[in-house]
């Protein structure tokens, strides 16, 4: 790839607030002259740091032109002996009378200043430090000191130059260091001060907290500091007022500090060693010598600790950490000191009273409010050889509060005031003595201390332990409650402790949210941004610029939400958008380097071409008119303007933009208000017809729009919906690209090439793949495009697709060449009774049940098939080597060999029905998708299966019995559950957020509003309406028309 070495600047704005949290920026493309300069900046010093054996100095070129400066040089003259020791933002070539200071590339802008510098020893220099600047981008060259800094008494902390952290010790010899940073423009995570009378206040935001992983980052917010409480801890301590002004620069000190840390809801002394050094007049800096010691249990945190351990299976955590601080502290004047602010601590609740309200089972406390500042009130509370978490946080004025128990036990209660995040004493401790309660009481309790600390407070899932806040069989739940949980302690939790945590979950479920126009007339989507995947990529550059070589391999990966490529939640942040740049450059290269053809047809490199490029191609690329600003700007790029009339450079630089800008980047789905429509609501936006045209072409082809859905744009014929419709049943016989990645993304076949196979068995395997994978799309494509074929023939047809290598793989005849061709069947046909489907959900040697009946219930029949509990792998392991003997006789079938490894607790609660019976029903497909009879061994096949819960995962008393995987697909077929599956996953796919979620595998999902959630399941019913009434095909071509495609909402998304 060539470079064309000019200088390019892109400036990113904030451009579309798409929801209240989200906004996704746009380019312009601007470029500025370099030019030569003379004495063209003002050049100045400070010396902020001066210690006896160096100092710090700090440089500042301030570019008052017009003109940006590059490849500049200062020359720098110090005092004789003087000797460098580090610089930054320059190539400092010193000796020991001075430097000569050159650009190493950096660049000082127009009408901006640029900053650089060094810190250098003084090797015994006694005097004062001189420095004098001078050179050809200097004004001025004499000698510019520093400002005088007078100490106030009155101090302030420097935030950028002081660090907070901890040290925490995981499974007994890990040690992570944890610190807190300041997001960039946000609050900083540190604030100090120390006052005229020597009173000094830290203040720390916990919210900052930093571990390198986002999830700890959070897990820590949510189950150790409560944040959305208690967001800040303090620090204060009183010291000498002459402290600070009495000591010598650069001669460090030693004190012992003694004060009070207020942290989660509790006040604690400490005392601590501090090693304190004044940096420079007006500079001092304090650090730990000894670490303050945090203990969890003095701070109610021990709990906490605990749920962190689990949630992360981890066999220990520190329950004490050391936390070190390095502070800098800058001297401040009177009316710019601020003096952090500590709320004053509230007055301690006292007489605190417990009792026991056998009639509804309850807890009542009550207590005296003493307090006139407080915020809220905590409730703690113990079992008692427990830890203290917290019950409740309530109003201010409260003095009275009530919570269910459990069946038995001993508590102890106590009451602490907020005034924000500083709290009061802690109330008296009282204790309750439990003698009975009703089980969903007895369930919560149950819960929140046995189960809460993996599967969530809300029951939402953490981790890699699942959400039980959904519907489910109770007596299964129960059963696997009873016989495997508390994980690790099993026995811990009896058949009436699981009884009534079943009977608290099941007030967490919520009822199913079904379509209901009165609650959303009309179905909006989300204003959103998509960025370009990379096959749209690759295929868009491929159309509209002739492209015949890979490049999208130069982008940044993908994301991936469930089953799908979805980069709808996406965003181009600095670190990725330098991929964006180095495509743009290497496909812009490649388009120069064929003068500009297919791409542009020109007579010849001119002025009449770069018109062309930025009036024919620029509009093409961004997929909408250029405006009147962009026209203007990229005209005079593309003309030669910025290269002294080279217009090959000129264009070539006006393609990178284009190619870069997030015009192009993006797909956009943001609409514009539309006044005139009476169906949409004041918040809500339709899209444009150039939009639409967009979401047309790349919904049904994966590229951009044509010269027939371009017309209908300009003609603005978009907005009207027969148009749409006409134009959506044209394209969608151009989807079979399309359709073969959804159904490779959806069923898992797209990467059948990882489902390897033992080469003694099967030698031949990897060179079936690519047909396998065909055979799929093909067959899947032919279904969902042809008018007469209906949902049923997905899992029921007697036909399928083969090429000559793949029928003989079959045992098919008459079948020649290397073309699929469409071919009669009796045994296998549809997307279930297919081999690439059975031979990516396959062992190595043998067929795997189990895989294929969790993929169908997950992906065929949108059932939430758990994943298997903590442990169970291990177990596994160790059921294996139990039945070696057994697994080694080649009288043991498959069939046998799952079962007997899944036969025991806690495996049976899932295998017994939900997943066995159905998977044993496929065993007459072998590992690589031939029908059998006989296993390897000569022992007979065994294909019968039932289908369990076939409708709702709760319902497993509803059963369905069949015979080999054809006849599960008739089963399939026949399934409201399997006839809603197909819309949901293709709506997800289009739409980029499902009809329910945006992410359920994100521990981070954000959920959708119950209004959004009914309006697109209303979409669901509209999209399987029309495969059941007429055509798979009618359901596709619905895409184009459905309203939560054409107008659109900015949906508040709650994490």
């Amino acid at each position: 790839m060539k470079s064309n070495n000019l200088p390019r600047f892109f400036t990113f704005t904030h451009a579309w607030s798409v929801t209240p949290v989200i906004a996704k920026f746009i380019a312009c493309t601007s470029l500025i002259v370099s030019v030569p300069f003379a004495q063209a900046a003002q050049c100045s010093y400070t010396i902020p740091d001066n210690w006896n054996n160096g100092f710090k100095t700090e440089i500042v070129i301030e570019n008052d032109t017009d003109q940006n400066l590059n490849d500049w040089s200062i020359e720098l003259a110090w005092n004789q002996g003087i000797s460098l020791q580090n610089s930054w933002n320059g190539q400092f070539d010193c000796n020991d009378t001075g430097c000569i200071i050159t650009s190493q590339g950096h660049t000082v802008h127009a009408n901006q200043s640029f900053g650089l510098g060094f810190v250098a020893s003084k090797n015994g220099l006694a005097e004062e430090v001189v420095i004098s600047l001078s050179g050809d981008i200097c004004t001025n060259s004499g000698q510019t000191p520093p400002d005088a800094v007078t100490e106030t008494g009155l101090w302030q902390l420097d935030n950028a130059e002081s660090l907070l952290s901890y040290v925490s010790v995981k499974k007994d010899h890990v040690a992570e260091l944890n610190q807190f940073v300041s997001p960039s423009s946000e609050a900083p995570a540190l604030s100090g001060s120390i006052d005229a009378d020597g009173l000094v206040k830290l203040a720390v935001d916990l919210n900052s907290v930093s571990t390198g992983v986002d999830i700890r980052n959070s897990r820590i917010l949510d189950l150790l500091f409560e944040t959305d409480l208690l967001p800040t801890a303090y620090f204060s301590t009183q010291v000498d007022h002459s402290l600070l002004s009495s000591l010598e620069i650069g001669i460090p000190t030693i004190h012992n500090l003694t004060g009070e840390v207020s942290l989660h809801g509790v006040n604690q002394e400490v005392s601590l060693d501090v090693l304190v050094v004044k940096l420079a007049t007006g500079k001092v800096n304090v650090s730990t010598l000894t670490p303050m010691i945090i203990d969890s249990n003095t701070f109610d945190m021990d709990y906490g600790i605990e749920a962190l351990r689990v949630v992360a299976n981890l066999s220990s955590i520190g329950e004490a950490v050391p936390v070190y601080f390095n502070l800098t502290f800058l001297t401040a004047q009177q009316d710019s000191f601020q003096p952090v602010v500590k709320a004053e601590k509230p007055a301690t609740p006292t007489q605190l009273s417990a009792s026991v309200l056998s009639s509804d089972s309850k807890a009542q406390l009550n207590w005296n409010d003493n307090s006139n500042n407080e915020t809220h009130y905590l409730v703690r509370f113990k079992p008692l050889d427990g830890s203290w978490q917290t019950a409740a946080e309530l109003a201010s004025n409260s003095s009275f509060y009530e919570s269910g128990l459990p069946e038995s036990g001993e508590f102890d209660y106590k009451v602490i005031a907020l005034n924000n995040s500083v709290p009061s004493e802690p109330s008296n401790i009282e204790r309750i003595v439990v003698t009975q309660t009703d089980p969903i009481a007895r369930g919560m309790q149950l819960y929140k201390s046995g189960c809460a600390g993996c599967h969530g407070s809300e029951a939402g899932g953490l981790g890699s332990f699942p959400a039980l806040n959904t519907e489910r069989d109770i007596q299964t739940m129960i059963d696997i409650i009873t016989t495997t949980m508390p994980y690790g302690t099993p026995s811990a939790c009896d058949e009436q402790c699981a009884t009534d945590i079943a009977a608290y979950l099941q007030t967490l479920w919520p009822a199913p949210l079904t379509c209901d126009v009165g609650v959303a007339p009309v179905a909006y989507g989300a204003r959103q941004l998509k960025i370009l995947t990379q096959t749209e990529y690759q295929n868009t550059v491929e159309d509209l610029l002739g492209v015949n070589f890979e490049v999208s391999d130069g982008l940044s990966p993908d994301s991936q939400v469930g089953f799908f490529i979805n980069n709808t939640h996406a965003s181009v942040q600095p670190s990725n958008y330098s991929n964006y740049l180095l495509v743009a450059e290497e496909v812009s290269q490649w388009v120069a380097d064929n003068d500009f053809s297919p791409a542009l047809s020109c007579a010849g490199v001119d002025e009449d071409c770069a018109n062309k490029l930025v009036d024919e191609l620029a509009p093409k690329i961004f997929r909408r008119p250029l405006t009147q600003d962009e026209s203007q700007n990229y005209r005079l790029i593309a003309t030669g303007f910025f290269h002294n009339g080279d217009i090959e450079a000129g264009m070539l630089l006006a393609l990178e933009g284009l190619l870069s800008s997030p015009q192009f980047i993006y797909r956009h789905e943001l609409g514009e208000p539309n006044p005139s429509n009476s169906e949409l609501d004041a918040d809500a936006f339709e899209l444009t017809s150039w939009e639409m045209a967009t979401f047309l072409s790349y919904t049904f082809t994966g590229s951009t729009p044509d010269q027939q859905l371009w017309q209908a744009a300009e003609r603005d014929e978009l907005r009207d919906e027969a148009n749409i419709t006409a134009h959506a049943n044209r394209l969608a016989g151009s989807a079979k690209s399309v359709l073969g990645d959804f159904v490779g993304s959806w069923l898992g076949t797209g990467s059948l090439e990882v489902a390897t196979k033992d080469q003694n068995f099967y030698p031949g395997f990897a060179q079936l793949v690519p047909a396998m994978k065909a055979e799929m799309n093909e067959t899947f494509s032919y279904i969902m495009t042809e008018p007469d074929e209906r949902f049923s023939s997905l899992y029921t047809a007697n036909f399928t697709f083969v090429n000559q290598l793949l029928a003989e793989h079959y045992n098919i005849a008459g079948v020649t060449g290397d073309e699929m061709q469409k071919v009669d069947t009796t045994e296998r046909g549809g997307i279930l009774a297919n081999g690439a489907f059975m031979s990516r959900w396959a062992e190595v040697a043998e067929s795997h049940p189990i895989l294929r009946s969790v993929r169908v219930r997950r992906r065929m029949l949108c059932q939430d098939q758990p994943d298997p509990p903590a442990g169970t792998f291990e177990a596994r392991e160790q059921r294996l080597a139990e039945l070696s003997d057994m697994l080694q006789d080649p009288a043991t079938t498959n069939r046998l060999k799952y079962h007997s490894l899944t036969e025991g607790q806690p495996c049976s609660n899932c295998h017994e029905k939900y997943i066995n019976p159905m998977g044993f029903g496929m065993e007459d497909f072998d590992a690589v998708g031939k029908i059998r009879s006989n296993d390897k061994n000569g022992n007979v096949i065994d294909a019968s299966g039932i289908l369990y819960a076939p409708e709702k995962y709760a319902e497993v008393s509803d059963s369905v019995a069949f015979n080999g995987a054809k006849q599960l697909g008739a089963v399939i077929a026949d399934l409201s559950s399997a006839q809603s599956c197909l819309p949901q996953q293709m709506f997800r796919y289009v739409m980029g957020v499902g009809h329910d979620s945006v992410d359920p595998s994100s521990e981070e999902d954000r959920r959708l509003s119950e209004t959004e959630q009914i309006g697109y399941m209303c979409e669901i019913d509209t999209l399987t309406d029309a495969m059941m009434q007429n055509s798979p095909r009618a359901m596709l071509e619905k895409f184009g028309s459905l309203k939560s495609v054409r107008y659109r909402k900015a949906w508040s998304r709650n994490d």
